[in-house]
């Protein structure tokens, strides 16, 4: 074999290994870029899960939100009932048919007046208006008789225990 025999075959020998390097270097690179679309979808999914961990904390925070007011608008409720149990029971009246300061004052409290337990002319014409009857800050007859047609109790213009009677039981309805 000649020299040129022995150059043309080292010529081709490198040739090859040129070849075979860049198909090696072909090879390398569609791993190493298919190793990167995996690390890029793991990422991707890495984000997607802790997105996902994220949402249901923030779902979880929410419903443990929602389950605390609900337990405080229950109690604010009981709370308010409470007190309106309280404030009922300042006010109730026993039936008991006497006009006394008790009685005077949870009428002063219905009708939205003054409350000093006296029945005066601010009390009186507060109760005429409601009975329907002249409203001139004297008790008389005609308020008494209004103020039993009101009620539905016999009418005989003198307020007596009946009347007051059932004056109670309204105010009592009326709490």
């Amino acid at each position: 074999m000649g020299l040129f025999d022995k150059l043309k075959n080292k010529k081709e020998d490198a040739e090859a290994a040129v070849k075979e390097a860049e198909q090696k270097a072909a090879e390398e690179a569609k791993k190493a870029e298919e190793a990167a679309k995996k690390a890029a979808e793991d990422a991707r999914l890495k984000a997607a899960e802790a997105v996902k961990a994220k949402l249901a904390e923030k779902q979880a925070a929410e419903a443990k939100a929602a389950e605390e007011l609900k337990i405080a608008e229950a109690k604010k409720a009981e709370e308010e009932a409470a007190a309106k149990a309280a404030e009922e029971s300042k006010y109730k009246v026993e039936v008991d048919g006497k006009w006394g300061p008790k009685t005077i004052t949870t009428t002063q409290h219905v009708l939205g007046i003054t409350e000093d337990g006296s029945c005066g002319p601010e009390t009186i014409k507060a109760i005429q208006a409601k009975v329907g009857a002249a409203v001139d800050g004297d008790w008389g007859t005609k308020t008494s008789a209004a103020m039993q047609k009101f009620l539905g109790v016999t009418v005989d213009g003198v307020a007596g225990p009946e009347t007051f009677k059932a004056w109670q039981n309204w105010l009592n309805s009326q709490l």
